[in-house]
């Protein structure tokens, strides 16, 4: 029996047999690869999508703190002149 060291015909034909089955490998890991990068993908728009929503849902919460704080301070302004217009008339 021969061994690949003796044979250069077996060599090479176990060299083919090895390289073919790193491709195989190499490509299953190209396909896996690419998959996660998919994912990724997928992840960095639901992720866009998302802080998009938060952002618009700050912006309306911002804007109905602003409409309070009018409202608020205009209550204010409306019951300081009446009681001066009270004052006034009372004097």
């Amino acid at each position: 029996m021969t061994t690949e060291a003796e044979d250069l015909n077996l060599h090479v034909s176990l060299c083919e047999q090895r390289y073919k089955a790193l491709e195989g490998r190499l490509d299953a890991v190209e396909q896996r690869l690419s998959k996660v990068e998919d994912q990724i993908a997928d992840i960095k728009q639901q992720m866009h999508t998302g802080f998009s929503e938060i952002k618009v849902m700050l912006e309306r919460n911002n804007s109905q703190r602003q409409t309070t704080l009018v409202a608020t301070i205009g209550s204010i302004v409306v019951a300081v002149i009446g009681v001066i217009g009270y004052l006034v008339v009372r004097h």
